[in-house]
């Protein structure tokens, strides 16, 4: 007989489906807040997979994209454990921010993560997630997107260990650019890293594209990427896909040299490499003249752009990706 598996107030047997929460203190009326949770917990042993959401709390794509995953899982047919967290900052996500607009002192939960139990109000969430997650993970899954301001294509950040550059190339043949990141650092895939586990940050979309169409298409390109990692893994039936081979190499954001109402240029392309010197953008005044440009700083791709035409000097225009390198061998043979 089986033990239960107890992550925050879920506990789950094996071929269950669970809801519950990890809690996180209690409101003005005296009653518990919580991070909700969805726990699927396979009839046979297998990997714990964690997809974690809205982070920051104007990225709905994380929520809409764990949704559509979940819905085609059986947990009969299930091997090991889906933890899905939809929104990890509630508070920000119900007012629709990057952060949590009532705590002032630790605005960006992706910067202080794994958070302190007596810290401040979003470093105390961040570390009720991270006693919940750290010792029942093997996978991890942190979904991002442009959020308010901009677009973002296909980018995996993975954290610089084997397992990690694995789980990357895991998400399947959309998913091309695979930079690595540190372990160690102030977000969830990050500190999974630094366990010698398997922590991967995913961007796609932007609120600019959440109407209608787009937002779906966004999503279902997401959870065809987990569903792809639980193939690979062998948590689910049915033969992975994979990218012939990934590029990697490192980012370079492109801030704006004026203010003013900045207009991307018409026939850029995304995560296809671009030469040097190549028009991004283009600053207008509010007399309609254009006063500054933003070119290609060297030869590389096109990841993120921003949305908002309005724009200060010095705010981020965009994510500038330099390839060092191509290779096929993230997946172990």
């Amino acid at each position: 007989m089986a033990d239960p598996l107890t992550i925050g107030t879920v506990s789950v047997m094996p071929g269950e489906v669970q809801r519950g929460g990890i809690l996180i203190g209690g409101d003005m009326y005296d009653r518990q807040r919580q991070i909700p949770i969805i726990v699927y917990r396979g009839v046979e042993d297998g990997p714990i997979l964690w997809l974690n959401g809205a982070t920051h709390g104007d990225e709905p794509e994380g929520p809409f994209s764990i949704f559509k995953a979940i819905q085609q899982l059986d947990p009969q047919q299930l091997r090991g454990t889906v933890v899905a967290v939809p929104v990890m900052n509630v508070q920000a996500f119900t007012a629709g921010t990057r952060g949590d607009p009532l705590d002032t002192f630790s605005y960006d939960m992706n910067r202080l993560y794994p958070g302190k139990p007596e810290g401040y109000p979003t470093e105390r969430v961040a570390h009720a997630h991270w006693q919940a997650m750290k010792d029942q993970c093997d996978l991890q899954i942190a979904i991002h997107s442009g959020g308010e301001h901009s677009y973002l294509a296909h980018m995996i950040f993975a954290s610089d260990n084997p397992p990690s550059l694995e789980l990357a190339a895991a998400m399947g043949p959309n998913w091309t650019l695979v930079f690595r990141s540190g372990t160690g650092g102030g977000n969830p895939s990050s500190q999974i890293g630094a366990l010698g586990k398997a922590g991967v940050t995913v961007e796609l979309g932007g609120n600019c594209r959440t109407l209608t169409r787009d937002f779906h298409q966004v999503a279902d390109d997401l959870a065809a990427g987990y569903l792809n990692v639980m193939r690979h893994y062998n948590m689910i039936d049915g033969a992975a896909q994979y990218a012939p081979a990934w590029r990697m190499g490192y980012q370079i954001a492109l801030l704006a040299p004026a203010t003013g109402m900045y207009v991307g240029n018409p026939d850029l392309p995304f995560e296809t490499e671009i030469e040097a010197g190549t028009l991004i953008g283009q600053i207008y005044d509010l007399y309609g003249d254009v006063i500054a440009e933003i070119r290609a700083p060297q030869a590389g791709v096109i990841f993120g752009l921003r949305a908002r035409p309005s724009v200060t000097e010095g705010q981020w225009c965009c994510f500038f990706g330099v390839v060092e390198d191509t290779v096929d061998n993230l997946i172990p043979r």
